[in-house]
């Protein structure tokens, strides 16, 4: 978390904060959150529990990295390698923690202090801003406390590791070995069939389409599928049919006023002329004409960020920044008084400071004498609605638990009661991609129980989260089967050609393998017209401007002594590549004593990770873990 956080802040907040803490959260500390979750867990790791709620954030925060990297939907496959990936990670983290623990390492105060204050987000122009950390870590409705805990388990992580890399050591021989290895180099000469150009139209008879059929059923097998009904109860639904009169707004206002009653607070644009305490008067006097003017496009109107862009730099660089909710006592003292001093809106002259001329601007009021409802009547309506509506959550959610229970065989009566639709959905699978409630691996996994679906009875109240609860009965089941041939004659013969595609391919390949070793150049092939042809000269074990399959075959065929060596490989893709090696330089060459310690200290941070990996390994295996997949 700790490192993710150098190196990605970017923003303000909820774009940085957010973005990062989520994912470091989702593969970190697990336990801290465990506790609060509720009762649903995908996994237990030697006692400590795994919540869904962790599994649910930190799916859908790696759910969203792979979407953003692929910039396409994912598919079922992708969706539960992700959902795997989930929950390893969160296994992997919480053994982690326990690990650290058992270490017995320690991080002073100090050390979390300083880590604290260096991140970037947390800082202004005066260095580290302590209500700015706390508005900062609230803003996500996290206490200090437990980001805190974390960072400290990070950093204690970090120190554990590190220790791994300083334990590492690599022989001379091994490095030698090495490093003549990355100096060999190969002149390769290839082609690639393509399995495309392969693929025919050629008409595939009755006989073969029906032998094909009948030989790979699970090829044309349907998914298992389901159609539920469920009821679904939120506070978040709730809210908005809360009725808010002024009255009972004002009331509620009074009654809380102490979480709307905050210490006075400025938001601030400032611009800034960096003076030197030692510049001359001609350099003051300079100064003070370029400020003034910028004062005078100021009280045009102009904005403050424009007028940065627009100035130009050989008379003085002038700094703009922002400053969210300041309170009193931060900034410089002359700047202070004129801002808790002013109205909303109001733009100061020039205010000279220690280390230069400033123009600043309030841009927001927040709290101190001003503080009235008015002010927070968008937020004190959002908030009654929000209590009120947890009030009747919880006696409608007993409501729904107990009638649903009662009454196994529907859920109109508990509909009824408590006054909520009835949602049935279409036929579905395990891996689907809606929207809504069906994106829930929760309810994906309870709507394939085979108890519920052998039963046909209500769910238990499923608890999505805090404020979130479904019951969900299973209204039928189709379970999966061979479809009809004439459902997937299409897909039969597409099938069919692709298979005679791939037999083209080996022969062709082969057949030109056979011609170039017989002694036929490349450009006089006769097995296969239309070969282009492309040569790398010098290639060594690490370009990337060749092929990964055919560069690992020209170095694994060996080395051409009195002719090139031919060789082949099918590629992942179906593809065939046809490789002559015809130089190859296995001589070792001079290497600096820089480049040498480039490469000790590469591997032996390759070395250091498969070290802690395989620690974390054995961890594992004499580890007492529990996975839950019903809950995934």
């Amino acid at each position: 978390m700790l490192s993710m956080i150098r190196d990605k802040v970017t923003g303000w907040i909820a774009g940085v904060i957010v973005g990062l803490l989520v994912i470091s959260f989702a593969f970190w500390g697990v336990s801290f959150y465990s506790a609060q979750s509720g009762d649903i867990n995908v996994a237990i790791v030697n006692d400590t529990e795994i919540s869904f709620q962790s599994f649910q954030r930190s799916f859908a925060q790696l759910r969203k990295q792979m979407q953003s990297i692929l910039s396409d939907s994912l598919t079922p496959e992708e969706e539960e390698l992700i959902k795997n990936e989930t929950v390893d990670k969160l296994i992997e983290s919480e053994l982690v923690n326990q690990l650290v623990i058992d270490s017995k390492l320690n991080i002073a105060n100090e050390k979390l202090v300083e880590s604290i204050k260096s991140i970037e987000v947390f800082r202004d122009d005066a260095g580290f801003d302590r209500e700015k950390y706390e508005r900062s870590i609230s803003s996500i409705g996290m206490p200090t406390s437990i980001f805190e805990a974390q960072l400290r388990m990070d950093l204690l992580s970090e120190q554990l590791q590190a220790g791994f890399s300083e334990t590492t050591f690599i022989l001379d021989s091994e490095l030698e070995n090495i490093l003549r290895l990355e100096s060999q180099s190969r002149n390769i000469t290839y082609t690639i069939l393509g399995l495309p150009s392969f693929i025919g139209d050629d008409k595939i008879s009755e006989l073969d389409i029906e032998a094909y059929y009948q030989g790979n059923p699970n090829s044309f097998t349907s998914e298992e599928q389901v159609k539920i009904q469920y009821i679904e109860l939120s506070v978040k639904d709730l809210a908005k049919d809360i009725e808010a009169d002024e009255v009972s707004l004002r009331n509620f206002y009074n009654d809380n006023k102490g979480n709307y009653d905050i210490v006075e607070q400025r938001s601030v644009q400032k611009l800034f002329l960096r003076i030197n305490e030692k510049a001359t008067n001609e350099v003051r006097t300079k100064a003070n004409l370029v400020i003034n003017s910028v004062l005078e496009l100021v009280n045009q109107g102009k904005d403050f960020e424009e007028i940065v862009e627009q100035s130009p730099e050989e008379e003085g660089i002038l700094e703009y920044s922002e400053h969210s909710f300041m309170s009193k006592g931060i900034m410089e003292k002359e700047v202070d008084e004129f801002l808790f001093n002013s109205d909303e809106g109001t733009t100061s002259g020039v205010i000279k400071t220690k280390g230069g001329v400033n123009i600043v601007k309030v841009v927001e009021i927040r709290g101190g004498p001003e503080n009235r409802f008015e002010k927070y009547a968008e937020k004190v309506e959002e908030d009654y609605r929000t209590k009120q509506a947890e009030l009747q959550f919880f006696e409608l959610a007993d409501q729904l638990a107990t009638l649903a229970y009662e009454n196994s065989d529907n859920l109109e009566i508990a509909a009824a009661a408590i006054d909520k639709d009835i949602v049935e959905t279409e036929y579905f699978h395990r891996e689907n991609d809606l929207d809504g409630l069906l994106s829930n691996s929760l309810i994906v996994s309870k709507s394939f129980n085979p108890e519920l679906i052998n039963s046909g009875n209500n769910s238990d109240a499923i608890e999505l989260s805090d404020d979130h609860i479904v019951v969900l009965r299973v209204l039928d089941h189709k379970q999966p089967f061979t479809k009809p041939l004439d459902d997937v004659r299409v897909e039969v013969i597409a099938s069919i050609r692709l298979k005679h595609a791939r037999e083209k391919i080996n022969e062709t390949g082969d057949a030109i393998v056979s011609e170039l070793e017989s002694g036929v150049v490349p450009d006089e092939i006769t097995s296969y017209s239309g070969i282009e042809w492309a040569t790398a000269e010098k290639v060594k074990r690490d370009d990337i401007t060749v092929n990964r399959a055919i560069l690992r075959s020209a170095f694994e065929a060996g080395k051409p002594i009195n002719k090139p060596i031919i060789t082949s490989q099918r590629l992942g893709s179906g593809d065939y590549a046809i490789i002559i090696i015809s130089i190859a330089n296995d001589e070792a060459v001079d290497i600096d004593e820089e480049q040498k310690n480039i490469t000790d200290l590469k591997l032996r941070r390759i070395l250091s990770k498969s070290e802690w990996e395989d620690l974390l390994k054995d961890v594992r295996n004499n580890s007492d873990i529990r996975i839950f997949n019903e809950n995934i």
